[in-house]
């Protein structure tokens, strides 16, 4: 099973979302997208591909 670059855990490929980052193309897992979406709700800025695998 593949893993999330986001955040390091076990990712079911079928449900790989894309991530909200300037690099779109970056599939993550599920939390991580509703992360994102989350922190894009608020008005957070998103954790750049840079700064992951994010602990969680």
């Amino acid at each position: 099973m593949p893993t999330c670059p986001r955040c390091g855990s076990p990712a079911n490929p079928a449900t790989l979302t894309g991530s909200r980052t300037t690099t779109r193309h970056l599939p993550i897992c599920n939390p991580c997208g509703t992360d994102e979406a989350l922190r894009d709700h608020t008005g957070q800025p998103p954790i750049p591909p840079t700064d992951w695998p994010i602990n969680r």
